[in-house]
């Protein structure tokens, strides 16, 4: 007992010190994906896996900056622009590295290309490696950026993963690229069944992570590491990841 009050002590310091200096510490700027269960609005409220996480974070800290649920393209300019913003969340590059501070990892993504179900035989036929056939994803993704560097014929990126479900099933392109967390929600927001979709390819996984701007002190993104530490310690952070992404197969 006496261990696990010291190892949780320079948590509570540091949380401590952030709160008694409140009037000093700027507010964040939290932005959320719609990228269902990950994050999104539900009745205008800021849901999903990455939000309760969030908030059971703000909670050890006693903070409560709002978050606002915001297409990725937005988001990712105003984490550029400025100091004190926060995605949830933002898969980790090299390129990424030199722009942001990163808290994690939260969870894993699965990167997975889809087919309309029943067609996958036929566009195998039409070109056995499926590089060369018509694929899209959402824009700026880890999904878009990682099919384009593996030489996919990536013609068109999407603002959502809704709008990239929709032009899927329309035969708009062949193949999309998303994440395999992320399917079943924006399927069923585009008008469809999951089901109505197969696995075409598995291109691995990539793990996410909460992405601070540059200009954000280092107290405040210490602090959200401490306390996500304290989440995973506890078995917290398990328990959420299972809350929303219980759907998921097994591999």
């Amino acid at each position: 007992m006496v261990m696990r009050v010291m190892s949780c002590l320079p948590l509570l310091l540091l949380c401590a010190g952030l709160a008694s200096a409140a009037p000093d510490v700027p507010a964040l700027k939290i932005y959320g994906m719609d990228s269902q269960p990950v994050s999104y609005a539900d009745a205008g409220q800021p849901a999903g896996l990455v939000v309760e996480v969030a908030h059971r974070i703000q909670d050890k800290l006693g903070r409560h900056d709002a978050i606002d649920i915001v297409p990725w393209v937005r988001a990712q300019s105003l984490a550029e622009a400025g100091p004190n913003v926060l995605l949830l969340t933002v898969v980790r590059t090299p390129e990424r590295e030199r722009q942001m501070q990163f808290v994690g990892p939260i969870f894993t993504s699965r990167l997975v290309a889809y087919a309309v179900k029943g067609r996958l035989a036929e566009l195998r036929r039409h070109d056995p490696s499926l590089y060369k056939l018509h694929a899209g994803a959402r824009r700026g993704s880890i999904f878009a950026n990682t099919a384009r560097g593996l030489g996919f014929n990536l013609t068109d990126e999407t603002n959502t993963s809704e709008i990239a479900a929709k032009m899927l099933m329309s035969r708009r392109f062949d193949l999309w690229f998303d994440g395999e967390e992320l399917m079943p929600g924006a399927m069923e927001r585009a008008g469809h069944r999951p089901d109505e979709v197969e696995v075409a390819l598995r291109l691995g996984t990539a793990e996410v992570y909460f992405a601070f701007s540059s200009g954000t002190s280092k107290e405040l993104v210490e602090a959200w590491a401490g306390a996500l530490r304290e989440l995973k310690r506890d078995g917290s952070l398990q328990k959420i990841q299972h809350k929303w992404l219980a759907f998921l197969p097994e591999h």
